[in-house]
Formats: C-alpha cells, sequence, structure tokens
C-alpha cells in the first residue's frame, strides 16, 4: 500500500509534464499557423493546472492510458485548415515522443552517476536520499513510459484524439465528410468501451513497451 502510495506520488509530476507539452504543442501549432483560440482562452501556457482533465489524468496516473482537456482549436482560423490541421493534431504526440526521449536520455545519465556512487558505497548514503533517489528513477521511468503512451494513444483514429483529425485531414473531402460525421460523444463511448475491454491496452501497450525497451 505503502509502496503504491510512493509510485503514485513520484508518477504524478511526470504525468502533469507529459500532458502539459502535448496541449502546449497543440496550442503553439495551431497559433503559429494562424489560430488563436488557445491564446485567447489562456490556454497556450505551460501551467499544468489549464489543462488538466480529472477523469482523464486520473486514468493517466492508474491505468497509463488517459487524456488531458482539450485545447480549442478553431481549424477554420489555419491558414490552410486541411494541411495544417494535421500539423496540429501531431503536434501533441510528436512532442511527448521527444519529451520521452529526454527522460531516457536523463534516465541513463542517472544510471551512470549511481554507477559511479557504487564505488563509494551507495549503501552508505543517509536512508533519506536513497528514498529520494528511488523516486527520482521512478519519476523518469514514469517520465518515458507515460509520454509514449500519450502519444501512440492519441493517434487512435477515434474522435476526441489527434488520430481523428489527422485521419480526417488524410481522407478524400467525400469520404472526410462521412467521417466527421462520428461525433465526440460517440467517439468518446466507443473509446471508453475499447479501454474497458483491454482492446486499445492490448494493441497501445506493446507498441509502447517496444519503444520504452527501445528508449532506455
Amino acid at each position: 500500500m505503502l509502496n503504491n502510495i510512493f509510485e503514485i506520488m513520484w508518477s504524478v509530476p511526470a504525468v502533469l509534464v507529459a500532458i502539459t507539452v502535448h496541449e502546449y504543442a497543440h496550442g503553439f501549432v495551431a497559433y503559429y499557423y494562424g489560430d488563436p483560440t488557445a491564446k485567447l482562452a489562456g490556454r497556450l501556457t505551460l501551467n499544468p493546472i489549464a489543462h488538466l482533465d480529472p477523469i482523464g489524468t486520473l486514468m493517466l496516473i492508474l491505468f497509463r492510458i488517459g487524456w488531458a482537456k482539450p485545447v480549442p482549436i478553431n481549424y477554420g482560423n489555419l491558414r490552410n485548415p486541411k494541411k495544417d490541421m494535421i500539423r496540429v493534431s501531431l503536434a501533441g504526440p510528436l512532442s511527448n515522443i521527444i519529451v520521452a526521449f529526454l527522460f531516457a536520455m536523463l534516465f541513463k545519465l542517472n544510471n551512470i552517476l549511481l554507477q559511479n556512487m557504487l564505488f563509494n558505497s551507495l549503501n552508505s548514503l543517509p536512508d533519506l536520499l536513497l528514498t529520494f533517489i528511488r523516486g527520482w528513477i521512478i519519476f523518469l521511468q514514469t517520465g518515458v513510459f507515460i509520454n509514449l503512451a500519450l502519444a501512440f494513444f492519441n493517434l487512435i483514429p477515434i474522435p476526441p484524439l489527434d488520430g481523428h483529425h489527422i485521419l480526417l485531414g488524410l481522407l478524400p473531402p467525400q469520404w472526410a465528410q462521412q467521417y466527421a460525421k462520428i461525433n465526440h460523444t460517440h467517439g468518446m463511448i466507443l473509446l471508453l468501451l475499447l479501454i474497458w475491454t483491454g482492446f486499445i491496452g492490448k494493441v497501445i501497450f506493446p507498441i509502447v513497451f517496444y519503444f520504452f525497451r527501445l528508449f532506455i
């Protein structure tokens, strides 16, 4: 029980980093291509509180699959709506992959430092410092895993996920129009069903674990 609380406590900051970077990237790229909606709504910020979705964040912490509060985007404001919609939608997952890589680099650097400490008798370090090191490792590993999970989960082509908008931008106009009829309400119901039945976990987690092992 205490171990679980300890792990959750150190996982939360990594989750906040992941969802904040993800949503900020969407807002930043949208603003770059002409849509100020996220900025005007106060969402073009690295303050995690602005991006928290209570249920999605809780699911990220407990189940490693979840979501943040979507940044408002008015695709009609974009200079080239069809192409820019793909760029804006890809920005979130790509930013998470980059951040996962950075976490992995910190983790490898951390391992090098710990190996050096072993020569100076790691066991002789104060208990408080050992506890901090253990928590720091959890933070770094979670940072790699949660960013990869958020990236690949959001690439699923079901609304309201990013994959839906990416596919919408890639489809021919007549197909895109039919595909767009899958509204966010129906999409969310379908998404939750796929999560609770374990289908998404069986598809997404093998990909996430593959890249996790590759990065670490």
